[in-house]
């Protein structure tokens, strides 16, 4: 995603000297590479974003134009995910669903994947006696480490067995999809035909008035990795044509009819790549016998998740009269925090006004971010047209209650 120090000054002096750049191009390319993808290989099948990798209108209105799908874990991303998605276009994961999430999920015709026996017990005493109601089921699948993911019914514990016999008390409840997700490190082709083998098996045994409509393997899928990062992990990175050819092809055999539809919920390998962070260098100094370019972002900013992977980055600098020299040189966060170091060293030749510009910041960073010390910072499009004003105080302070709330509570 190329950009001109011209181009990244003029939004910087509009939005601020940190901002967000969105490619709405890349997203949408990326989206239906997997879609497409499934489709040449198993006609009946769909791609459900996952909203929690980000979830900002301008991806709602784009999967709205794609007449996409949608996957949430949550009654908050269920709302947004809604205002651009109709209901029976989401898929509603998650362990924490009220009993009015569910109630209103059924209602409103989302699929409702339940996580755990308690949930269905819950169910169950809601809809008790009432009309009839299709919900999936997630089943628990084993990590990298050989232990038990702690979301899903467990086929091992006897979780799973014990949740079908309570459906057979309870006719009025059938299941309609099976679905099951885990983030492995290897994230292999094979191990989601595997695990599509494993729903597959699972619907073979099912009481014959459950009629599935979906297989739903999750997500958790490599997507498309500049080289900076490829070089970063030990293992193939698949690409989205090897994915669904893979998963695609094995269900084609498994359900040759075409009747039960094919789901896959990637969040991360569709948005990961479809946006940079853009930090304007603004100060230089001598700290310790090194140099330090302080930038207007921070370590919480560029990398919210913690994760061991580093951001590839970019200087974008206006053009300098030669003699401008490489030097070693940390960059340092805008917070007050003395740990607040984004990059420990890098070779480069930066002067106050330059940018550093990361890459694959598309997934989790605006989300996770909170508004420590400096607010959320605004985002644009590729062209420069603003997609959300940069917080501040009156934005960040809005959601609290600033006259007297009547007393202390009692």
């Amino acid at each position: 995603m190329p950009a001109s120090h011209e181009f990244l000054d003029r939004v910087a002096r509009k939005h601020g000297d940190s901002f967000y750049v969105f490619n709405a191009e890349r997203f949408k390319s990326n989206y239906l590479a997997f879609r497409e993808g499934l489709r040449r290989h198993y006609r009946n099948s769909d791609v459900a974003y996952a909203f929690k990798a980000n979830y900002m209108p301008a991806i709602g209105r784009l999967l709205a134009d794609l007449q996409g799908m949608g996957e949430v874990v949550s009654r908050f991303e269920y709302d947004v995910a809604r205002r651009f998605l109709p209901a029976d276009r989401l898929v509603f994961n998650g362990p924490v669903k009220r009993d009015e999430d569910l109630l209103f999920a059924l209602q409103s015709g989302s699929q409702l994947n339940l996580d755990s026996l308690h949930e269905l017990e819950r169910l169950v005493r809601l809809t008790d006696h009432g009309a009839p109601c299709r919900i999936g089921l997630r089943i628990s699948a084993c990590k990298a480490d050989g232990a038990e993911s702690r979301f899903g019914l467990s086929a091992e514990t006897g979780e799973l067995d014990a949740a079908l016999k309570l459906l057979d008390q309870h006719e009025h409840i059938t299941v309609n999809s099976l679905h099951c997700h885990l983030n492995s490190p290897t994230k292999t082709p094979e191990e989601f035909v595997a695990r599509l083998e494993t729903l597959w098996s699972i619907a073979n045994t099912l009481n014959p008035r459950h009629r599935l409509g979906s297989i739903n393997v999750g997500g958790g899928f490599f997507g498309r990795l500049p080289e900076a990062l490829r070089r970063q992990f030990d293992c193939p990175i698949a690409t989205a044509d090897e994915y669904t050819a893979a998963i695609g092809k094995a269900f084609a055999s498994m359900c040759p009819d075409g009747q039960v539809q094919l789901l896959i919920e990637p969040g991360v390998s569709v948005v990961a790549d479809t946006m940079i962070l853009v930090a304007r260098v603004m100060g230089i100094r001598q700290r310790n016998g090194r140099r330090q370019a302080l930038l207007d972002t921070s370590i919480v900013g560029v990398n919210p998740t913690h994760s061991a992977l580093q951001a590839p980055l970019s200087v974008v600098a206006p053009e300098r009269a030669r003699g401008s020299l490489l030097q070693p040189c940390a960059l340092v966060g805008n917070t007050c925090m003395e740990h607040d170091t984004i990059v420990p060293e890098l070779v480069a030749d930066l002067e106050v006004g330059d940018f550093i510009v990361f890459g694959n910041r598309g997934a989790y960073s605006i989300n996770y971010t909170p508004d420590f010390i400096h607010p959320a910072p605004a985002i644009v499009d590729s062209h420069g047209n603003l997609l959300k004003s940069a917080d501040n105080a009156t934005t960040a302070l809005a959601s609290y209650v600033t006259d007297d709330p009547g007393g202390q509570v009692q």
